[in-house]
């Protein structure tokens, strides 16, 4: 590998890095995810840099192919991402629905309560007097 490969790795790696930074700025994106992102960007840097720490991985874990540990690795990263995200997923719709059913309730509650206010509201009016004198 060239070693403009190599700064174009780790140009992509403290690329992300600054991308995920904005992102937190803006507030597109919370604390907690940003952070896998910013050590994922910093670990894809670190690996453009020092090409050799992804072989030296691979041989002690004993896989033969170094590129085979990174995809490996990858798609465990990926796989953890995906239940976090699912997680918060389902989190999210229980809270929603009990929200939901929150507002249907008061919604009742202020139905019954104008019901009764408009109810109150006529009987005391002059002309449903007049007509309970009839």
């Amino acid at each position: 590998m060239t070693h403009d490969a190599y700064w174009l790795g780790v140009a992509g790696g403290l690329l992300i890095v600054l991308v995920i930074v904005e992102m937190v700025r803006r507030r597109y994106l919370r604390g907690r995810y940003a952070l896998v992102w910013v050590v994922l960007g910093t670990g894809a840097a670190t690996l453009a840099l020092f090409p050799n720490l992804l072989g030296r991985a691979a041989t002690a874990l004993g896989v033969t192919v170094p590129f085979n540990l990174l995809l490996f690795l990858g798609v465990l990263v990926m796989l953890v991402m995906i239940m976090q995200l699912s997680s918060e997923a389902g989190r999210l719709q229980e809270r929603t629905r009990v929200l939901a059913e929150e507002v249907a309730l008061l919604k009742t509650a202020v139905d019954q309560l104008s019901r009764r206010d408009a109810s109150a509201a006529a009987s005391d009016s002059p002309r449903a007097e007049s007509v309970r004198a009839t």
